[in-house]
């Protein structure tokens, strides 16, 4: 039987049970993996090209990192809107006072220093490409000093906050390569801002609600471009991910698996769109960000697989 959390509860189970709502340990651990794996191995394969992909302690170190990066996000979020939580989701934990902001203060800024001191012995170019992203992402909790006119701008302000995911590839690039960001090659760029597509892709998803659904005060992308006309601009997003996923695979000279399988992900997403077109409800809406979740993942493991499977792997 559930005990219900109260805030007597033990802090352990608190904080377990406001990882579990808002920061799942497991998804983001595999989001982790996959995604470090991409870019890691891309960075060698495009910098030592033929030569075998590598797990290292650096790579321990890095996908600690970046775990550390994608909490602290979180914990700056919640600070960001945690007066508009309050109003709509009154039922969570943090809103509940079984977790305050205080305690995430204090992970956030733990986690932060866990950065710092992880990417410094990665070397310099390694702490400043984590410096860089760390810089940024207190921009966004800032709301870039612009937040009012920014919210006022539902899409230019999701636009704006997705560009932490270049700053994230980029850092792994270092981290990889003991190289600076701007050292990375014009491939590597292009595909850190697939980071950034996959991403407002799924933010724009995740944010579209049938008629019936949509909440008073509550801004979704529905609201803006139609219930529809939402869900068409998801597609068009992920077309041109997908287009940018292709020419990486193009110049690399990966095997028809690759783009076979970034087919059948892309399929996948418009199966999702036609679900919602022909079925408008809350579950095909769910559907349609669950869609955009798995190919954030797949795609990013898919990469990571064929560049094994092309190079070979040592350790």
């Amino acid at each position: 039987m559930r005990t219900e959390l109260t805030e007597k509860s033990r802090f352990a189970s608190r904080f377990k049970a406001y990882l579990d709502e808002r920061f799942p340990l497991f998804s983001h651990g595999i989001l982790i993996v996959s995604y470090y794996s991409s870019n890691q191995f891309l960075a060698f394969a495009l910098e030592e090209p033929g030569h075998p992909m590598s797990y290292s302690s650096n790579s321990i170190i890095g996908a600690i990192v970046l775990f550390c990066m994608f909490f602290h996000l979180r914990v700056f979020d919640e600070h960001k809107d945690y007066v508009e939580d309050m109003k709509f989701h009154p039922e969570r934990i943090l809103q509940r006072g079984l977790i305050t902001l205080k305690d995430l203060r204090c992970f956030g800024a733990a986690a932060i220093l866990f950065e710092l001191v992880l990417c410094s012995i990665c070397g310099f170019p390694a702490l400043l490409a984590a410096v860089i992203a760390i810089l940024f992402s207190a921009l966004m909790l800032r709301e870039f000093f612009v937040g009012a006119w920014l919210k006022r701008h539902f899409l230019l302000y999701a636009f704006s906050h997705m560009l932490i995911m270049p700053l994230f590839a980029l850092m792994v690039f270092s981290i990889t390569t003991s190289k600076y960001p701007w050292e990375a090659p014009g491939w590597f760029w292009l595909y850190s801002f697939v980071g950034f597509f996959v991403t407002f892709n799924w933010e724009m998803s995740r944010k579209i609600r049938a008629p019936s659904d949509e909440v008073e005060g509550l801004d979704s992308y529905s609201k803006i471009f139609g219930t529809y006309g939402a869900a068409y601009m998801v597609i068009l997003v992920r077309v041109i991910d997908t287009a940018m996923v292709f020419l990486v695979g193009w110049h690399l000279e990966l095997s028809p698996f690759f783009y076979i399988v970034l087919i059948l992900l892309f399929l996948i997403c418009c199966v999702g769109l036609l679900q919602f077109r022909f079925n408008t409800c809350r579950k095909t809406a769910k559907r349609m960000e669950a869609y955009a979740g798995m190919y954030i993942i797949a795609f990013d493991l898919t990469l990571a697989v064929e560049l094994l499977m092309k190079n070979g792997m040592e350790f």
